[in-house]
């Protein structure tokens, strides 16, 4: 077995059995860009002027129709690349901006080769007339995780066009690290069952108690899907326990004894499954006491304000609030350090200039941090967060910046995906506008958080995106 198909390869055979245009799905983004460059400077890569001179007007018609930046899109360092080759890189690294150029062309039928990750199976929907599957695991947070038949129906469901192609063909090309077999067996699986995505998260806890009381909510939870799933899980758990015959006279009595042991094992794990919903609920309600969010009687005045933060961070933000660490900030300030604590810790940020913000701000906000952690022993999805220096100085840096080209510049040279980059100081921004709920009870520092954010929100990035006719 070769160590990987390359893509010079899977473009030409294609191209030869009219497959064309297809999706080639890599497990990385570094995989989509090397291949982009690999195409460019290959011969098979390389289109006529007559295609490519459609490619120019149908990016001109592109950026014409979103209202876009044009020099975000003709500066971009992949734009001749996809002239010389009408194959685009489609990731989550990418800006939004270029990334939706390449739908719009793939959706004209203007592209031969999409190469993507699996986010553009999840988010997108164009078809082609064929797929191919190169991996059958995908790269996580949590390392590499094998495909759900979910997500392998949804990457080889974009093979075939309504009215175009009589039939759509996925194709597996296995590598090195591609099992084809094991891509088989997740074919043969049936959908994963409905899941609730429903946890008793803080924001969702403090938001619900503005209108509802503690017993109320208790309520809720107990009707809700996800305990409804999990006490239909314990009565399956119950079922298999009573299975176990106790009296069969072939069980010795070494036995009988695991055997007992393992059914009052077994029946414990229902009843901890069937409270698990509950559990977690009365966690965050504890938590939320711990931090002086609620009283004996509900939310406190702290709590009150606090729910007007729909966020994820809304225990840090209230607390480095409550705690003084975001009073009398400027603009520039208060945004080092909301984006401080709104990247995340696996991703690589703009780190080749000094940071204007005092290494003593960073600390007294991990200070709040380490606070909220050890208060808060509720279900989360924040307890890796970290205060990050080097997300807040990418944010600032592009609040000094003139314009995207020359930021992205400076992003390309530090290492920095732009996707990364946008999607942090987006992300800023949000929990920036979130502060300016606090009108009645923080003035200042909602009126500060409202001029920060319109300092972020300006081309390529805004609120969103015009949409013509």
């Amino acid at each position: 077995m070769i160590r990987e198909f390359p893509v010079t390869k899977v473009l030409s055979e294609l191209d030869a059995d009219e497959l064309l245009p297809a999706i080639l799905f890599r497990s990385s983004r570094r995989q989509c860009d090397e291949d982009v460059e690999k195409l460019a400077s290959s011969r098979i890569g390389k289109v006529d002027n007559r295609l490519r001179k459609e490619l120019i007007q149908a990016v001109s018609e592109v950026i014409d129709k979103y209202q876009m930046d044009s020099g975000v899109i003709l500066e971009h360092p992949h734009y001749p690349l996809l002239l010389d080759t009408a194959v685009g890189a489609h990731h989550a690294g990418q800006l939004l901006l270029w990334r939706l150029v390449l739908e719009e062309l793939m959706s004209r039928g203007m592209l031969r080769l999409m190469i993507a990750t699996g986010t553009v199976a999840a988010g997108v929907d164009f078809p082609a007339r064929s797929v191919v599957i190169t991996a059958h695991s995908r790269r996580g947070q949590e390392g590499f995780q094998t495909f759900s038949s979910s997500e392998l129906q949804q990457m080889s469901g974009r093979a075939g066009r309504r009215g175009k192609d009589a039939v759509g063909l996925c194709l597996v090309a296995p590598g090195q690290f591609c099992d084809a077999r094991v891509i088989h067996e997740v074919s043969q699986k049936p959908p994963e069952p409905l899941r609730s995505a429903y946890f008793a998260a803080p924001a969702t806890v403090l938001n619900l108690l503005k209108y509802r009381n503690v017993d109320d909510l208790r309520f809720t939870v107990s009707k809700s899907l996800a305990s409804f799933l999990d006490r239909k899980s314990a009565a399956g758990i119950r079922r298999d326990a009573d299975a176990i015959d106790l009296e069969a006279p072939s069980l010795s009595t070494e036995q009988r004894k695991k055997a007992e042991k393992r059914l009052r094992r077994r029946h414990r794990e229902a009843e901890q499954l069937e409270l698990r919903q509950e559990t977690q609920l009365e966690l965050s309600l504890q938590g939320l006491r711990n931090l002086g969010f609620m009283d004996q009687k509900g939310l406190s005045e702290k709590g009150v304000w606090a729910a007007e933060l729909c966020t994820g961070l809304v225990l840090y933000l209230a607390e480095a609030i409550e705690s003084g660490c975001l009073y009398e900030r400027s603009e520039y300030e208060l945004t080092a350090l909301v984006a401080s604590i709104a990247g995340d810790s696996h991703r690589s940020y703009f780190s080749l200039s000094e940071n204007p913000i005092e290494s003593k701000d960073y600390k007294e906000l991990q200070t709040v941090v380490n606070r909220v952690k050890e208060g808060f022993q509720g279900p989360s999805t924040v307890y890796d967060l970290e205060v990050l220096p080097d997300a807040a100085l990418t944010v600032l840096t592009w609040m000094d910046a003139e314009d995207w080209q020359g930021y992205a510049g400076l992003l390309r040279l530090s290492g920095v995906a732009e996707g990364d980059a946008a999607r942090l100081i987006s992300q800023t921004a949000d929990h920036l506008h979130q502060l300016t709920r606090l009108q009645e009870t923080h003035r200042d520092l909602a009126r500060t958080a409202a001029m920060a954010r319109e300092k972020l929100l300006r081309p390529p990035l805004s609120d969103t995106l015009i949409i013509a006719d």
